[in-house]
């Protein structure tokens, strides 16, 4: 891989020109709180946000209001070749896709789509994965840089961190996976047993032989259980004579409603009466006489009012008379009906019914189904055994093929070991320190790599030995990715003799091989390296001039117009 150019349409943004070999972003030296933290010049971020391109996830607090910085500034292209194509990463930070070579990637395929480009579809290890092992960058809040394998800004004993670095040196997996399995297995059988050994427990209060004991005596007493032989015609006769009471009390409250009306009806009619001479008066007091034909026909108009009520009432009395016996009658037809439903229900509870029968079959299938719930946790405690048994004898066999395994490769291993102290001894005289792959049968990963320089307790020790690692994978995997890059913070406790060492080292590679690398740096450090006067005769003046040529972008703190986003960002 080659990268070609960082940019964005955002005007203000510092282009990253790529260069084949060393590539060098210098910024003003910064104080120590500004160090920590993601404010100032944007140079250790120019590395950042090659790994947020390629799919980094915004962790920390202080990445997250990066990451909305990004998301109003503007769209990102990050171009690269890589086995002699082309490709070009789009990324709007406001957006959850990528876009590579125009191609929509949805961001949860796009880390395997980085993959198949990279490392192929049946690579063991993702390619983000590898692009940390060699890229390392800097963040306050994660340690990259507190071990030679915290490249991932994982906890040392994550598994996936250790594995990556057991595949870059070479290690076969295979054994790593199986062990790993085993491990794993092991451990949710250790998180199962607890509650296994309740189900052991339940099985010593809750005997399978008496409840299979009880299940057989109940099947026997419902086999000898008689019923009555005509319970089912009479318990079918006993349910209709209820439908029948039921509808001949629907039958008795229709008829009830009814009476209630015309009992009402009744009443109103009897108080309804026409006297003439109350009219006579009230025309009287009008000053208006009737003649005496005209109060003759108010008297026969009297007489057949009275008649038509009377009448009226007459049916009324009758209706209801009729009303009242039938109601007399369902009463009565309905107390027979009941009366023999009683007894039907008497003859029925003093024979075998067939509601005990089925109670009985419904305690058995009760009893049956804890029977067999117990033969499960029986059977489950028993795999269980077994299961641990098996496991723990292949644990014990991938312990003898794994020493079996370092025995075979103990020279190629040994190579290895050179390779990295020859590195470190280009720092230390007569200092190599080692770099070992030992059994860790205890832990998921089988094997860890074991690594010391002596008097490695100093920081810039430590930070020496983490360079020479990082160059030892790379000199490993020569074909992989062909990049390297480290964020300044590497310097930060070295001497001047151990950081000028480590620029002649890189030029040496990159002149040597196909090797891109990219490094930032404070002006402090780079004056420091290219000293003429130095007594450190480390760099010829060729060299010197090697690494001013390399120097793709400066920024400085004069004004935010010069950092590397063009503005003063928080």
């Amino acid at each position: 891989m080659k990268l070609l150019q960082l940019t964005s349409d955002n005007p203000k943004f510092k282009t990253l020109n790529f260069k084949d070999g060393l590539n060098i972003v210098v910024g003003t030296q910064l104080t120590d709180e500004q160090k920590k933290t993601i404010n100032g010049l944007g140079k250790s971020l120019s590395l950042s946000l090659i790994h947020y391109m390629f799919g980094s996830k915004f962790k920390t607090s202080s990445e997250k209001k990066l990451e909305q910085y990004l998301s109003e500034y503007g769209i990102f292209e990050l171009s690269f070749i890589h086995n002699n194509q082309e490709y070009t990463i789009k990324k709007d930070f406001s957006k959850s896709e990528f876009y590579i070579n125009d191609e929509k990637i949805a961001k949860i395929s796009y880390t395997s789509k980085l993959t198949e480009i990279f490392l192929g579809k049946d690579s063991e290890i993702s390619f983000k994965q590898v692009f940390n092992c060699f890229s390392r960058r800097f963040s306050s809040e994660v340690s990259y840089y507190s071990n030679v394998l915290t490249q991932q800004g994982r906890p040392l004993e994550d598994y996936y961190q250790k594995m990556t670095n057991l595949f870059l040196l070479g290690v076969n997996l295979s054994l790593v996976k199986r062990n790993f399995d085993v491990k794993d297995k092991l451990s949710k059988l250790k998180s199962a047993e607890k509650t296994l050994k309740e189900y052991e427990k339940k099985l010593d209060k809750n005997n399978i032989n008496d409840i299979k004991d009880e299940i057989n005596r109940l099947k026997e007493q419902l086999d000898n259980f008689i019923i009555a032989e005509n319970y089912d015609s009479l318990k079918q006769e006993a349910d209709i004579l209820t439908q029948n009471i039921n509808d001949f009390r629907n039958k008795i409250y229709i008829i009830s409603k009814k009476i209630r009306m015309k009992e009402l009806n009744l009443k109103s009619s009897e108080n309804i009466d026409i006297d003439i001479e109350k009219i006579k008066e009230i025309y009287d007091e009008a000053n208006f006489f009737f003649e005496e034909k005209i109060t003759k026909r108010l008297e026969e108009a009297q007489e057949f009012h009275n008649n038509l009520i009377q009448n009226r009432k007459k049916r009324l009395s009758i209706e209801l008379n009729d009303l009242n016996i039938d109601l007399i009658k369902l009463e009565q037809n309905m107390q027979e009906i009941s009366t023999k439903r009683d007894s039907i229900i008497k003859d029925l509870d003093s024979s075998g019914a067939l509601e005990e029968r089925d109670s009985l079959k419904d305690r058995i299938k009760t009893l049956e189904e804890e029977q067999k719930d117990l033969e499960k946790y029986e059977h489950i405690l028993n795999e269980f055994k077994k299961d641990k048994v098996q496991l723990e004898m292949n644990e014990t066999i991938i312990k003898k093929e794994s020493l079996s395994y370092l025995e075979k490769n103990h020279n190629r291993f040994e190579q290895i070991e050179q390779k990295f102290r020859g590195l470190v001894k280009r720092f230390y005289d007569n200092t190599g320190g080692s770099l070992k792959i030992v059994e860790t049968p205890t832990a998921r990963y089988l094997f860890d790599i074991s690594s010391d320089i002596p008097k490695q307790g100093s920081q810039g020790v430590g930070e020496v030995k983490i360079f020479c690692y990082d160059i030892l994978l790379y000199l490993l995997n020569p074909n992989l990715l062909d990049f390297l890059s480290h964020d300044g913070c590497i310097f930060s406790e070295m001497d001047k003799r151990q950081k000028t060492m480590i620029f002649k080292l890189i030029i040496e590679l990159v002149q040597n091989n196909s090797l891109q690398y990219f490094i930032n740096v404070g002006d402090s450090t780079l004056n420091e390296i290219l000293d003429k006067d130095s007594k450190i005769n480390i760099l010829t003046d060729e060299e010197k001039k090697v690494i001013e040529s390399s120097i793709i972008l400066e920024l400085n703190d004069i004004e935010p117009k010069n950092w590397l986003f063009g503005e003063s960002f928080n």
